[in-house]
């Protein structure tokens, strides 16, 4: 989803590259507002909530995202929403992550960033698809594709979460 909201943006809103820049910061102080939060709340929430709380406050905000995309502005304060708590929900899994495997935590690591790459990659390979399909026929772009897909995609790492608690329960 991320990698269309430049060209969304764009042909939406007509953003030039200046406006493009100044979503680009919006953004990255969204992620180090996420960043910034987790690191104060996430072990006061306990790890398996605050990610469970990051990821359902980012499928809100990735239901939001074609409502509030009417505008630029509604937009750019959705986008603002879609990074700081997909930040959250990312940062806040890290420690969790770490105990895993305590014996192999370098390598679980180092999986973990492997994975996060992998997903990103194939994020690239069927994010601009899904934004073409979403086009309508007078070529203004619908992000519901997009976003359905963040949605299926978040559900997939409740259910992993929930996953890995019951197991790291029993092995414990």
């Amino acid at each position: 989803m991320p990698l269309v909201f430049g060209i969304w943006l764009e042909s939406s809103f007509g953003l030039i590259i200046a406006g493009l820049g100044a979503a680009a910061a919006a953004i990255g102080i969204s992620e180090l507002a996420g960043e910034s939060i987790a690191a104060a709340v996430t072990d006061r929430l306990g790890k398996p909530r605050a990610i469970n709380i990051g990821i359902g406050l980012n499928c809100l905000a990735v239901l939001l995202l074609p409502a509030l995309g009417i505008s630029m502005a509604g937009a750019l304060f959705g986008l603002f929403l879609f990074y700081l708590t997909f930040e959250f929900a990312l940062v806040s899994s890290v420690p969790l992550m770490t105990e895993v495997l305590p014996s192999a935590r370098a390598t679980v690591m180092a999986f973990t960033t492997a994975s996060v790459s992998l997903g990103r990659a194939l994020g690239a390979l069927i994010a601009s698809p899904l934004f073409l399909y979403g086009e309508s026929s007078a070529g203004i772009p619908d992000m519901l594709p997009n976003a359905i897909a963040a949605i299926l995609l978040n559900v997939a790492a409740l259910v992993a979460l929930r996953y890995l608690r019951q197991r790291m329960m029993t092995d414990a």
